[in-house]
């Protein structure tokens, strides 16, 4: 039988050396403190494995996208509580080339600021078009390196 070596016990703590006493002991094979175990016990293969829902794990895989229209600030906000709430959410806008006025502008800005404050990001897809993400979720854009050897 190996000796058991015990480091940094604090001294002051009796329920852990207590407990470190008893393992001592059964490790060493003090049979005054230990019980027999009991021989009608049912053996490990007479029991029978029942299946545990753990939820449906392919839900969590899925990442939703929502599609929201943008024409007020009713709409800007349930999309920062979309996004927020970890949504990638595209947004439909007016034209942004030919429509845009400078009330649509603040709109766009306030929902900019709004995403920015709590770590999602907004890029423009489209003319008409706008992908807002939450903060987990980074787009990066692939620059191809030119080829001199043509």
């Amino acid at each position: 039988m190996s000796n058991i070596i015990i480091n940094s016990i604090d001294p002051f703590n009796f329920g852990e050396i207590m407990v470190l006493e008893s393992l001592k002991k059964i490790l060493k094979g003090d049979s005054n403190k230990i019980k027999p175990i009991s021989s009608n016990l049912t053996s490990i293969e007479e029991y029978e494995e029942i299946p545990v829902d753990t939820g449906n794990s392919e839900e969590e895989d899925i990442i939703k996208i929502k599609v929201l229209d943008l024409e007020d600030y009713r709409d800007a906000a349930d999309i920062v509580v979309m996004a927020e709430s970890g949504h990638i959410v595209i947004v439909n806008t007016v034209d942004l080339e030919k429509d845009i006025d400078e009330e649509y502008s603040k709109l766009i800005l306030y929902l900019k600021d709004k995403i920015a404050e709590f770590g999602g990001a907004m890029v423009r897809l489209s003319v008409n078009k706008l992908l807002v993400m939450p903060k987990n979720v980074v787009i990066e854009k692939l620059v191809k390196e030119m080829d001199d050897s043509k």
